[in-house]
Formats: C-alpha cells, structure tokens, sequence
C-alpha cells in the first residue's frame, strides 16, 4: 500500500517551490496554462478554466511581457462568431504559413494559396482567416508569477505608434530601439477607446523591481508561458471540440414498407394566349435585354 501521509508531512524547505516543469511535462500539463486575459466587450476579463473569475476596473492593465509568439499566426474558424462561446477552431496555423499538425480540417497545405485567405472570403471585402498573435504576461503586483495568455487580433498588431504609445510590433521596435528588454519592463496595455473594434495599445510604465524580476525570469522559463504563446484560446480553456447540432437526416421508407407508384396526370390543353397580351417569352427576353 502507498504511504498517503506524505501529502500530509510539511515539505522540507529545500524542496519548497511547487510544481516543477519536470512533473508539470510528465503530468501532461494537467496545471499547465489554463488562465488568460480576455477583452471581450471591451473589459480586460480575467479567465481561468474557461470559466471568468473576474474583471479589471478601468481600461487600462499593466502587465510584463513574459513570452511571445516569434510569428504572427492565423486562425479560422467556419461558423459564424459568437463571443459568448468559445469553440475551437478550424483550421489554424501557428507560424502563420501552413496549417498546424493537430488541424483535422485542413483548408489548404499553406497558407499563401488557402481561399480562406482571399479577401472577400470573409464578410464584406475581408479575410475568412484572422491574423493573431499570442503573447504571455504576469500581471504588476502578482509576486505569485502566474502567467496568463493573451490573444492579440490584427489590429493591436500592426500599424504605427504615436509618442510611447504604439501596436505590439511597433512596440518591441520602440522597446528595443531604446535599449530595453521588453521583459525588464512594466508595460500598460490600454484599450483604444477611438477604434470600432478591439484593439489595444502599448507603452512602457517602468522597469521591474529586483523583486520582480526574479518572478519574472522563472515566469517566461514555465511551461505556461510556453503554452501560452502555441495554444488556442479553445485548448487553453480545454474545449474539445465544438457544440454543432446534429445533422438533419431525410426521412426514408422502411426497407418493407410498399410505396405506391405514383400516377401519371393527364397533361393539360394548351390554353390560348389573350390577344393584346404578350406571353411569358415576350416578358423574360424584354427584361433579359433590360439588363
């Protein structure tokens, strides 16, 4: 029999830390990444589980970049977006060029020819397949290092910045230009009150404490932050596969049930055409040659 009163003993210190990435890997990572940040309906919601656990007063988080996706990836999904509910999605490709290996319902070998990625294909002139780009934070003040995921749509992506406030490329570029490591920075994220859609901005607050900093390094090590930067939203939250209702099946006769043959209708006389009344060959060719 095992020994169940090890979960009980006190852990010595020098074994003190928690979940190591060793045990979380094996684990298959039944603690890994399940925690991101949502900015559905324009609020920064906290998700942990699939399930919202809170939300963020104001419109602004201040967050440190653990992690990041090195390419921009794309994500399409065939029903029509419900933001209440997260399935996941079709097809996906996490460097952006060719659909990842778990994808069943592969849209093209790649990306560059997929008809998803037609403008048009999507509603009005757009693309059916969004851009994304994923990064990891922990949260300013959270000594815990808790690493969450956040999904970035093409509008907080690209474009120019203005000032110290800028879209996440143009941002690393204004970071780096200055010298700075992106994670040795508390960076606000703010959501841009003037666009129709989501889409969130970045500048620099502060650099990190010594403190801060030592949670921040183990932070961008985890498997979490890994996670976080390769996962969909819908694997984060740990959906399996989408709510579709079944498919509508045509009743059929049972196998011994007689079905009578149909009878044939005697067909109709002709009837004559009014005189000073075109018929319907008249009316069909005067508007073919309208249009």
């Amino acid at each position: 029999m095992s020994n169940m009163s090890i979960f009980k003993q006190d852990v010595p210190d020098f074994l003190k830390g928690g979940v190591n990435e060793l045990t979380k890997s094996l684990a298959g990572n039944v603690t890994g990444s399940s925690k991101r940040i949502s900015i559905r309906g324009g609020v920064f919601r906290k998700v942990v589980g699939g399930e919202e656990v809170g939300k963020v007063t104001g419109r602004e988080l201040n967050v440190i970049i653990v992690n990041a996706a090195k390419n921009v990836s794309r994500i399409y999904y065939a029903g029509k977006y419900n933001p209440t509910e997260i399935v996941p999605p079709t097809c996906w490709a996490n460097d952006g060029m060719a659909p990842d290996s778990a994808v069943e319902d592969k849209q093209s070998s790649n990306c560059a020819t997929c008809p998803q990625n037609i403008a048009g294909s999507g509603e009005g002139n757009s693309r059916a397949c969004r851009y994304q780009r994923r990064i990891a934070v922990t949260l300013e003040g959270d000594m815990s290092g808790d690493v969450y995921q956040l999904t970035l749509p093409a509008t907080s992506i690209f474009g120019k910045g203005e000032g110290n406030v800028h879209p996440f490329e143009s941002y690393i570029k204004y970071i780096a230009g200055n010298g700075r490591n992106i994670n040795q920075i508390v960076t606000q994220i703010s959501l841009d009150t003037d666009s129709d859609t989501p889409k969130l901005l970045f500048s620099p607050v502060r650099h990190i404490s010594e403190e801060e900093w030592d949670v921040v390094e183990q932070a961008g090590k985890s498997i979490e932050a890994k996670n976080a930067v390769v996962m969909t939203v819908a694997q984060t939250d740990g959906v399996k596969k989408a709510m579709l209702p079944p498919p509508k099946v045509q009743a059929q006769a049972e196998p011994d049930e007689e079905i009578a043959e149909p009878v044939k209708r005697a067909a109709k006389k002709p009837e004559a055409t009014p005189a000073g009344k075109k018929n319907l060959a008249d009316v069909i060719s005067a508007w073919s040659q309208d249009e």
